[in-house]
């Protein structure tokens, strides 16, 4: 008996991933909610204009019971305060707020960095000097924001000009502060501004039931047992008219590369709120669809009935706002491979020729989780390191390639495990058993027909 641990990392989650607390980081402080402000529909919002400040000349703000942007009004100011001017120049500034109005794109809203007319409502977010300058008590801040679990109208936030000529870093905490004033929470998801996790910049509002948290993942404000920030924002700005479509790309088949009956569609399909699916058409009729990626890659296996000749490909891919965007290709499909047919590094699986040992991410490629692996799938069989594998078939003894054996997962499926010499010169990754990331299933496995 052999134990198989399969690794199942989240594409979108924070493994890996570290909230450093000597970072500066956006905050926010609770206040009373006040009789104006609202949980919010897009067609009761106060304002569809987010006003970005730089502060020229400095800011004025006092405190307030009641936030006002057009008067300087502020509910978390400690008295009457000047926050100092954005010191990072033009090039800084105008990359900060393309960037915050790429962030808000997907929703019904105007960004930018004019001053609305007084007559006008607007959430106002001022972006220049240091937590110090608003409040004695905002030690590291880069950034706050008054909270109250729902809309504040006329809210003013706060982007602390900590970052240095960073635009990104100042962009993820602009869109967080402003956000706060609609009633999010901090999220532990990496790849969304409501975070503290570093890394997966730009970031975009996620249409993803997350966890909240900061440093670690904790309980959410306001009743909620998990946030999905793009639904919230949606819930009070309304959608745009006009959704970004996702991109979308073709990794294989691969041109002048012959396919096997029931290869896999590889596609590549990002977009910044969250690609729903991807549909695959070969000669004008639909031959498959995936809606669940592993970081922005999709997989869909045609049929074994595909005829043999040229073909056309159309991959489509739609994101949650129902934009669309699509990619095409020719290929060859050939016969079946047989062992020792496939080019290169490619091995012959169950009649497939797949990438193998020596590529990287191949079948039986050297691993540390399922984001290296082509199948998406890493595993532990007991051995000293991991390897990439795939499903096989244990009543079909030429389902793996040569020096791969089918191990049993249970249940009565199998994964083709590597057995072959020169393991170590093949992938990268550890020299020693690991430990998985959260998530981590493990399986019982046995031995079964091993290859001569």
């Amino acid at each position: 008996m052999k134990l198989l641990v399969l690794s199942i990392l989240g594409a979108l989650g924070a493994a890996g991933v570290v909230a450093r607390a000597d970072a500066p980081h956006g905050t926010y402080i609770r206040v009373p909610a006040s009789p104006v402000a609202r949980t919010g529909t897009p067609s009761h919002v106060s304002s569809r204009i987010i006003y970005l400040n730089r502060c020229v000349g400095g800011c004025a703000v006092f405190f307030s019971n009641t936030d006002d942007s057009r008067t300087g009004a502020s509910s978390i100011a400690e008295g009457t305060r000047v926050i100092p001017e954005f010191a990072e120049g033009d090039q800084v500034w105008n990359e900060l707020v393309q960037c915050v109005k790429d962030t808000y794109a997907p929703y019904n809203v105007t960004v930018t960095d004019v001053r609305p007319p007084s007559t006008e409502a607007y959430f106002e977010n001022l972006v220049g000097g240091k937590g110090a300058d608003l409040r004695n008590d905002l030690q590291n801040a880069g950034g706050v924001s008054p909270f109250t679990c729902g809309e504040i109208p006329n809210a003013i936030t706060y982007t602390f000009d900590v970052y240095g000529p960073d635009p990104l870093s100042l962009c993820w905490t602009a869109a967080q502060e402003t956000a706060h004033a609609f009633g999010l929470d901090h999220e532990y998801l990496t790849k969304d501004p409501m975070t503290y996790l570093q890394g997966e910049l730009p970031k975009r509002f996620r249409d993803v039931d997350s966890p909240c948290g900061t440093f670690s993942m904790m309980p959410c404000q306001c009743g909620r047992t998990k946030q999905n920030s793009y639904r919230m924002i949606v819930g009070v700005l309304g959608p745009t008219a006009t959704p970004v479509p996702p991109t979308v790309s073709i990794s294989y088949p691969v041109t002048g590369k012959q396919t096997q009956p029931g290869f896999t569609v590889r596609a590549k399909a990002t977009d910044d709120v969250r690609v729903e699916k991807i549909e695959v058409y070969i000669d004008g009729t639909l031959a498959g669809m995936a809606t669940m990626p592993v970081q922005d890659i999709f997989d869909v296996a045609t049929s074994r009935e595909l005829g043999q000749g040229s073909h056309q490909m159309e991959v489509r891919a739609y994101n949650v706002q129902g934009a669309t965007e699509s990619a095409t290709t020719s290929f060859d499909q050939g016969p079946p491979c047989e062992p020792d047919g496939c080019d290169g590094t490619d091995v012959c699986a169950n009649g497939i020729c797949v990438p193998g040992p020596e590529a990287p991410g191949g079948l039986g490629a050297l691993c540390t989780g399922d984001t290296e692996c082509i199948s998406h799938q890493c595993a532990n069989g007991g051995e000293e390191l991991m390897h990439c594998v795939m499903a096989c078939d244990l009543g079909n003894k030429a389902s793996c390639p040569e020096h791969f054996d089918c191990l049993d997962t249970g249940g009565g499926g199998g994964v083709c495990w590597f057995t072959g010499s020169g393991c170590c010169q093949t992938g990268t990754g550890p020299q020693g058993p690991i430990l998985l990331g959260l998530g981590a299933a493990a399986l019982l496995l046995r031995r079964r027909r091993r290859r001569p």
